[in-house]
Order: structure tokens, then sequence, then C-alpha cells
């Protein structure tokens, strides 16, 4: 057993030297000490370093899946555009086009100041099919009161009901309407003649009137008013509404409108076949969200309707952007990670870069357009913290405002990039810790050793020299 152990002596590799044989300095016990503190606070920082979770970037060609949409969500005000004709249509470069959308998109009436005049709106007014008469007369005679600024309220508060026409000779659906609405008018009034004094229709050439026409908020043509009792004002919880006709043109509607009315007079207001109620506002504010296609597309905002003309050239769309983002917006746990593993850290604006912006312009024919590129960040966090996991959407913006030959609108162009970033989060594994550990030791210990000896060295020369001189 002896001469085994006597081999297995001769590999070791950390052979000793007998206590005798050494010496302890004050020098070497300083930097023993060092060497220690030195080894304890690198081990300390290592510990930390590997606790800590690396991120890791990487630039790839967008991995969504097949058919993926994408969820836009938005909120504009449009102080100068009613929600009656308010639009939003979408299309995108595959030749997809929806029109009119209505089921996620909310309309909300305001003032010129952009306070809230109404409640929240899904009607769907701007495509209503509406019929007109087949057969009309060659020749029309006006029947009808021509109003004017001068007999406008005179006429209303003589009259319980009056059935106002504001129209523009220009305008195709009021030169359809025109014959009708004069053989309506005279049917009616010799069925309730002034001494019945009940009922009357009129019209409005806005033309001509074009400041009346104005002041009561018409914007499209032929518009059908309703006044009752000298105004058209509707007070429903504070907000102020009033009554529009949206029924069919045809003679025989008219006159079951004309005669409905006519049974209602100086009685409280009531539903009638084809009387909506609208906010008396000058504007609209719409807010929702769209899913498209990941390819590059268009949100079109703009004053439409089947069954309206528009006089372009007094329209205006300026607008305020309340925000306009892309994606789902993060929860709080979602945000603390996103704002921890993205590249270049989250700024105020990092996914909403329209928020609160405004754009006006004096030249009522302006069209706006906002040209977004669209970046995909998908963040994944470590396996632990699956729940984390978020894709993140920022975008750049560029906008611009031209002279349009068409209807003026709101343009928000977008694209997507192809490339999308992967952040990834890593741990370090232990066996690096362990290596790490073992060379800040190691590497310690050797340093510390080559300082002792040369502090040793020199001791021992200058020792020497001494004595030298002493002999």
């Amino acid at each position: 057993m002896a001469p085994v152990l006597q081999k297995l002596k001769s590999v070791d590799f950390f052979r000793k030297i007998p206590t005798d044989l050494t010496e302890a300095t004050v020098a070497g016990a300083s930097i023993s000490l060092l060497t220690a503190l030195t080894i304890f606070l690198l081990f300390v920082m290592e510990l930390g370093s590997f606790l800590q979770t690396e991120t890791k970037t990487q630039l790839v060609v967008d991995r969504s899946p097949q058919g993926d949409l994408l969820r836009i969500n938005f909120n504009v005000s449009f102080p100068s555009l009613p929600c009656e004709f308010a639009s939003l249509d979408v299309s995108d470069a595959l030749g997809t086009k929806r029109l009119n959308l209505t089921k996620t998109v909310r309309k909300l009436p305001i003032h010129q100041n952009l306070e809230r005049g109404g409640f929240y709106q899904h009607d769907d007014l701007s495509s209503l099919q509406i019929k007109y008469d087949d057969h009309v007369p060659d020749k029309t005679v006006d029947y009808s009161l021509g109003l004017t600024a001068d007999t406008f309220e005179p006429t209303l508060k003589k009259f319980p009901v009056v059935v106002v026409n504001f129209m523009a000779p220009w305008c195709p659906w009021c030169q359809r309407l025109e014959p009708t609405w004069e053989d309506v008018t005279q049917e009616l009034h010799a069925k309730y003649p002034e001494s019945d004094g009940r009922l009357r229709f009129a019209k409005v050439d806005c033309v001509q009137q074009a400041a009346l026409c104005r002041a009561h908020h018409i914007t499209g043509f032929p518009s059908i008013r309703v006044f009752r009792s000298g105004h058209d004002d509707i007070t429903v919880h504070g907000m102020r509404d009033h009554e529009a006709y949206h029924g069919d043109r045809t003679k025989a509607d008219l006159l079951t409108f004309g005669d409905t009315l006519a049974e209602s007079a100086g009685q409280p207001h009531f539903y009638i076949r084809g009387v909506t109620r609208m906010a008396k506002t000058t504007g609209c504010a719409l807010s929702g969200f769209v899913l498209v296609k990941k390819v590059p597309g268009t949100l079109h905002f703009l004053a439409k309707s089947s069954s309206h003309s528009f006089d372009h050239g007094a329209m205006n769309m300026s607008h305020v952007i309340n925000y306009w983002y892309v994606g789902n917006k993060p929860s709080p746990h979602r945000r603390k990670a996103l704002q921890k593993l993205h590249p270049a850290g989250l700024t105020d604006d990092w996914a909403d870069k329209l928020a609160g912006r405004e754009f006006f312009s004096h030249n009522l024919k302006a069209t706006f357009e906002h040209y977004l590129q669209i970046m995909l960040t998908t963040v994944e966090p470590s396996r632990h913290r699956r729940e984390a996991s978020y894709d993140a959407y920022e975008y750049t913006v560029h906008s611009h405002t031209y002279n349009s030959f068409d209807i003026p609108s709101a343009k928000f162009s977008y694209d997507l990039s192809p490339i999308q970033i992967i952040v990834t989060e890593q741990r370090r594994p232990w066996y690096h810790f362990v290596t790490t550990t073992s060379a800040i030791v190691g590497g310690v210990f050797t340093v510390a050793g080559i300082v002792d000896g040369l502090v040793h060295t020199t001791a021992r020369m200058a020792k020497k020299v001494d004595l030298g001189k002493q002999g």
C-alpha cells in the first residue's frame, strides 16, 4: 500500500513546503489582505452580472403569421366636418376597398372649439339609398316660399311647423327634387291654407343666402329641416339637436310626411317617420379602430353621401389628432418589460407620434395627407416570463397639405417595413459563472504572488546594500 501512496504523491500538483522553511512578512500580510478584498469585490460584481439577464437583438424578415391583421386605433377631431356626413373609407394595395365603415367607428358631435356637442352616434346616414319619383313634371312652378335672411325668422314665427328645403341650384339632387317639392307644396298648401295656419313648406337658395345657410350649419344639399314653434332646436340632456328629414323624396312620402307634421302642430315632439335628430354642431370627432391587412393602405376621412351634394370650395378638413397608434396598448407589466428590453428605450411618443398634433389650413380646398412607416418590434422575455411577450409597433410620420381638385379630405397612408426587430432575453450559463470566478481567483492570486515576489526581492536587495555600507 505504501508504494502506491508514494506513486500517487508523485503526481501532486500542489506540493507543500514545510512551515519551518517559510517566512511571514508584514508586506506579504498586507498584500494578502488586499488580495482577499479584491477577490471578494470582483466575486460580488461577477455574481451580480450573472444574476442579470442579457438582451439579444436580431433583424429578421417579418415572421408574422399568414393572414395576420393589423389593428389601427384612431381618434381624430374635425371642427368643420358634421357627423351627418362624416365618413371613413379604407383601401389597400391589394385592391380591397371598404367604404363608410361604421361597425367599429363612433362619431361624437363637437363644436368649432372642439368641445363636445352631442352624444356618440353609430348611424350610417351617408349611405342611405333615398328614392325619387321616376316621372316628374317638365315645367316647375314655384309654390314654396323662397325665404331670405329678412323673411326667414318672421315665417318661422308665423306658422307652428315650417319645413325648409336648403338647396343649391347647381346640385343635381336638388334639381331632381325640385319638381316633386313644388308639387307637394302646392297640394299641402291647398289642404292646409294660410287660414289653417298649421304648416308651410319653404326653400332657401344657399347660393343667394349663403350666410343664412352657414348659420344653420348646412353643408350638404339638399338639407330638409323641420322647424317647430320658430326653431329646430331639441334639447336632450343639455345637448342641442335639430330635426332633419332623411326619408324618401317621392311625392307620396313627402305628402304623408306633411300630413303627419300638420297633425302634430302645437304638440310636443314625437317620432315621425323619416325625421332624424342630428346634433346641432359644426364638427365631428371620429374614433375607433380598423383591422387591415399588412400591406400598404390608406385611411380616408371625408364627407360623403349617396343623396347629397357638397360645395367642395366651402369645406375645411382641418383636424386635431387625439391619438393614432397601431396594435394594442401594453399593460403596465408589459410596458415595464418593454421599457427594459427595448433596444433604444422608450420615449414619450414611442408608439404615437401624432398624438396631440393639430393640422389647420385657411385654404378651404386643402387635403391633408400623413404618410406613416410602421416597424414591428417583438419582445420575447425569458421562458419564466412568457406573459410579458409583446409586439410593439412604432412609426415615423411625414405630413403635408396640398390643394385638392377633388373633394377635400384627410388621408392617413401607411406602409409596413418588411424587417422585424426581435429582442430576446437570455441568462448566462452557470458554467460561465464558475469559469469566470475561477479566473478571478487564480488571476488575482497570480498577480498578487508576482507583486509579493517583487516586494520581497526588493526588500532583500535593500537590506544587503545596507549591510554592505555598515561593513
